[in-house]
């Protein structure tokens, strides 16, 4: 159809969108109407079914109230009318199709883009628990929630980001759980981001977080719809953003990084063990270099006379000093990990494991490492790798070469200093208002047997104070002093 031709209405949705091969104009026979809708984001057969097909066989009448007639006659249960371009266009870039009509348009909810079949999340995986995770379609994240949380008082609040990419975000928490300062604390962070685009969200996350000049990440990030129904029954709030898989979860704790969701499928003696041998590897993974090298340098009367000889065979014509060698060694395992991070998934796991075995043999027979300094840095990288969190592993990762050159300057005394610096950081981090170190920093006694350690299911039955929930067990205790 000519565009002189065209209603007013439909000049002026058109002159708000660009052109392109995508957009469709169809006019609909025997009424001064067009339909148009963007074919790569709908549902084509749902649209020549249920919008199509009735609109031909019934055309509106001109005594006919547009509304009433739409839902009437189109087979589609979300069907709207605006007079406003903006709120047309708008719907029309969001799957929607627009009917222009004199005097406004009629809007029916056709979407249908290409979506990702819910699976298990590659870096979160469970040995025993569902096997589906986030997609990046907010709809199935939301239905994924829906089918585990049944109860009437969740609540989505819902945001939109970016001048251009016009991004959906939710928010979610429990209306009778969720603490009303927290929730009123994150809906003020929201409103206050000011944003082009947002196209994932760990963009979101670096915006609405308390310290962004903290090395520690102060909010999960989760890609399992069973970990966040379990924050929501804590009292937490969750964020889905349209396009992401992973919803983030505030606020958040630093034990919160170490906890999977295995820890709570099985039974607690099993559970509590990996607790404490994934607790085992977080302090050998920070210390294993730095203590060596205070040992061998500082201190060699510490080490047993016989381990001490054999230490120093087998650093006898090493080149380089132990704390270039540390350095060396540990740059090296970051860049194969890395490297295989980077690779095809197909090749990225056996070259991470054979890359490491030949790059240590080719350095020990080379005689540029020693023996020993190898068996270091491969307990600290198997460490880091039991750390259940990327982000939380990968702070891990980092603080150790600070730490190696603070205690190459002053051996165990810099490696308590900063230590201790480390642990001051951390108390005055804060994520949403808690504590990061709550339950220790607040004395949270009952929370702590969901620690480093978990209690039977039988005693813990009490919902957490530590992200001060409405009904915790903290709050229902102060509310029974004060009836007394």
């Amino acid at each position: 159809m000519p565009r002189q031709r065209f209603m007013r209405s439909t000049h002026l949705l058109l002159n708000k969108v660009q052109t392109a091969y995508d957009v469709v104009i169809r006019a609909i026979p025997g009424s001064e109407m067009d339909l148009v809708y963007v074919s790569s984001i709908v549902d084509v057969t749902r649209l020549e079914e249920r919008l199509l097909r009735p609109l031909l066989e019934r055309p509106p009448k001109a005594n006919h109230h547009l509304l009433s007639w739409a839902r009437k006659t189109i087979q589609i249960g979300e069907v709207d009318f605006t007079e406003s371009h903006d709120e047309a266009v708008k719907k029309l870039l969001d799957g929607h199709a627009i009917l222009c009509v004199r005097g406004g348009y009629v809007i029916a909810n056709v979407q249908g883009a290409q979506r990702r079949v819910p699976e298990e999340p590659a870096a979160e995986m469970s040995l025993r628990g569902p096997r589906d995770g986030f997609t990046e379609s907010l709809d199935t994240n939301i239905s994924l929630i829906r089918t585990r949380l049944r109860d009437a008082q969740v609540v989505f609040r819902t945001f939109e980001f970016g001048t251009r990419t016009k991004t959906k975000v939710l928010l979610i928490y429990i209306e009778d759980l969720a603490n009303p300062n927290i929730v009123k604390e994150a809906v003020q962070r929201l409103q206050a981001v000011q944003l082009d685009g947002l196209l994932e969200s760990g963009n979101l996350e670096q915006w609405i977080e308390d310290n962004p000049w903290s090395p520690y990440p102060q909010i999960q990030s989760t890609e399992r719809p069973d970990k966040t129904v379990s924050a929501l029954l804590e009292g937490r709030l969750a964020i889905l953003v349209d396009g992401s898989p992973f919803a983030l979860l505030i606020p958040s704790v630093m034990i919160s990084f170490f906890q999977t969701s295995d820890d709570y499928s099985q039974r607690w003696i099993p559970g509590s063990v990996i607790r404490t041998v994934r607790s085992f590897a977080l302090v050998l993974s920070i210390f294993s270099p730095s203590l060596y090298i205070a040992f061998t340098m500082y201190n060699p009367e510490l080490i047993p006379a016989n381990l001490l000889i054999q230490l120093a065979a087998t650093r006898e014509g090493i080149p380089l000093p132990i704390v270039f060698e540390a350095m060396f060694m540990e740059f090296m395992v970051e860049l194969v990990r890395e490297a295989g991070n980077r690779m095809p998934q197909q090749m990225g796991q056996s070259f991470t494991v054979v890359g490491g075995l030949v790059l240590g043999d080719i350095a020990v027979r080379a005689g540029i490492v020693s023996p020993m300094m190898v068996v270091v840095v491969g307990l600290t990288a198997l460490g880091a790798f039991a750390i259940p969190n990327y982000e939380a592993a990968f702070v891990t990762r980092m603080i150790r070469f600070p730490m190696l050159m603070v205690t190459s300057l002053f051996g165990v005394v810099g490696t308590l200093w900063f230590t201790l610096i480390v642990f001051a950081h951390l108390s005055s981090l804060k994520s949403f208002g808690v504590p990061y170190l709550t339950p220790f920093a607040q004395a949270a006694y009952p929370d702590w047997l969901d620690t480093f350690w978990r209690a039977p299911a039988q005693r813990s039955i009490l919902r957490p104070a530590t992200y001060w929930s409405l009904n915790s067990w903290a709050r229902r205790r102060r509310m029974a002093r004060r009836r007394r």
